[in-house]
């Protein structure tokens, strides 16, 4: 026959934990946890975000490479989104005033402006050019 152990008391002594420790335990693993998943959605948010500028940006590089090298016959164009790979792109072409040194206004400057959207974030992008 085995004995139990006893405590200085007398008691028996009794191994584990009681449910108040648990409890503070799977609280404190609770906070840790939803700590991590704001910390990871803050992540995925900012790379998102991060990934759609730069397709905004290329979209612009790419229009004005385009444009440099076929310039717009109209004074606005405008790519809706659905047809362009999800970004909407506006063009649109000003004259703009330019004088050289002497004060006389250079003829046929003209300025392009390129808007490109991605879902709420939009970029500009300005040239001028001799039309």
């Amino acid at each position: 026959m085995s004995r139990l152990p006893l405590t200085e008391d007398g008691g028996k002594s009794v191994d584990g934990f009681t449910l108040l420790e648990v409890m503070i335990a799977l609280g404190v693993f609770a906070i840790a946890v939803v700590g991590l998943i704001t910390a990871l959605n803050t992540a995925v948010e900012a790379a998102l975000e991060v990934r759609q500028r730069a397709m905004i940006r290329s979209e612009l590089e790419s229009q004005l490479a385009l444009r440099m090298g076929f310039p717009l016959q109209t004074q606005r164009l405008v790519l809706e989104a659905k047809d362009n790979h999800g970004i909407r792109v506006e063009e649109s072409l000003a004259p703009y005033p330019v004088k050289n040194k002497d004060g006389i206004e250079i003829q046929n400057i003209k300025k392009l402006t390129i808007t490109a959207t991605l879902d709420k974030q939009s970029e500009t992008a300005s040239i001028l050019i001799n039309n």
